[in-house]
């Protein structure tokens, strides 16, 4: 079975490429930023010198408990933001009625997946139906069976 479109690079537009990269790129160094403050009490709590000055020049445990607590605070915004922001989304979509599907003939079907007619008939015949596709999404093939009940 093949995977979805996220996991096969060829199959994604440019676009979608570089959003993936910048949302990555921007969450690990929202993490990195976030365990900034860990990193440096575990290196003072090592003996690491540079770190226990960095600690005593940012003023100790008491300022790390002030910095964990905002960063508590703005893990907070963000998901009260991502909370309200999904349920807009969720209500904006709901409120917006689909468009109506126009009516798709199987000769324009067969011209999309460059399937014979013939090849079609058969599928629609048959109770067992297997779809090969090549790397890039495309059909190859299609074997029909008649399963006898």
């Amino acid at each position: 079975m093949k995977d979805i479109i996220i996991n096969q690079p060829h199959l994604q537009s440019f676009q979608q490429k570089c959003g993936s990269w910048f949302l990555s790129v921007l969450s690990w160094l929202l993490w990195l930023y976030f365990l900034l403050p860990l990193f440096t009490l575990g290196g003072w709590l090592l003996g690491v010198k540079s770190l226990s000055d960095e600690i005593r020049w940012f003023g100790g445990y008491k300022t790390l408990q002030e910095l964990l607590l905002l960063y508590g605070e703005i893990i907070v915004v963000i998901v009260v933001f991502w909370l309200f922001w999904t349920l807009y989304l969720s209500w904006l979509h709901a409120g917006i009625a689909p468009k109506p599907l126009d009516e798709v003939s199987d000769s324009q079907l067969c011209e999309v997946f460059n399937v014979k007619n013939d090849q079609l008939r058969q599928a629609k015949a048959g109770n067992k139906l297997t779809v090969h596709f090549d790397e890039y999404a495309r059909i190859i093939a299609i074997d029909c069976e008649k399963i006898p009940t």
